[in-house]
């Protein structure tokens, strides 16, 4: 893939299309494009923060792990998103695996670059801060449902926000976007797979959504809505 089909991908981003219109050339001019072969990882918890990347192709998750062994994923990412910023502001080693979910590419601004581009650009530090908070609030709200919410809201919660970000409108409702397993979801949500099982099989049979084969259709949104908090009435 060549930058000018990168520029097209991420021209649509809300964050880089924030940036002055010089910043967001610099950073585009600093960028190289790599490929990522599905399961292997952009990079690893603990590793050197090594500087700034976005998805262009595929699918890349963030992916911790508890002390008991449970895969927890993070945050899913699509094509247009920008991730690995904290490292870039704090200079500290990675928190999580950053893993491709089939193959997949990347954009990547090393950090030598980054802090050329800071130095030139004395704004850009404030644009990774606001690229940061961003992601946190995302954290945050997460949190917030996982302490505090059923498992039943926290599974709403999560499809409501993945229908927002990556769902697409059918015939039906709208397809959640995603080569999503069960164990995938419920890592998500952090239950077991059984456990998930059975929530969806009550979604289901309520007509709230419809599962399909690595895939999953809200029927309902607004009744997932309602359940996690976030009903408009």
């Amino acid at each position: 893939m060549e930058i000018a089909a990168a520029r097209r991908i991420l021209g649509s981003d809300a964050w880089l299309d924030g940036l002055p219109s010089d910043t967001r050339e610099a950073l585009l001019a600093a960028a190289r494009i790599r490929a990522v072969g599905g399961g292997a990882a952009v990079y690893r918890a603990g590793d050197p923060g090594d500087g700034l990347h976005a998805v262009l192709e595929g699918e890349v998750r963030l992916i911790g792990h508890s002390e008991a062994g449970r895969r927890l994923v993070y945050l899913i990412l699509r094509p247009g998103d920008w991730f690995g910023e904290m490292s870039v502001l704090d200079g500290k080693p990675r928190l999580h695996d950053a893993i491709a979910f089939g193959p997949s590419t990347v954009l990547h601004v090393d950090s030598t670059r980054i802090d050329a581009i800071a130095t030139a650009h004395p704004r850009f530090d404030r644009a990774l801060g606001a690229l940061t908070c961003q992601h946190q609030r995302a954290a945050l709200a997460f949190v917030e449902q996982t302490l505090t919410a059923s498992t039943e809201a926290r599974l709403a919660f999560i499809l409501t926000e993945m229908a927002g970000r990556h769902g697409r409108p059918v015939g039906t409702g709208v397809e959640i976007d995603l080569r999503l397993s069960q164990e995938d979801l419920a890592a998500l949500v952090g239950v077991s797979r059984q456990s998930l099982a059975a929530l969806l099989g009550r979604l289901r049979r309520e007509r709230v959504i419809e599962t399909r084969y690595a895939r999953l259709v809200v029927l309902d949104l607004e009744t997932l809505q309602h359940r996690c908090g976030r009903s408009r009435s």
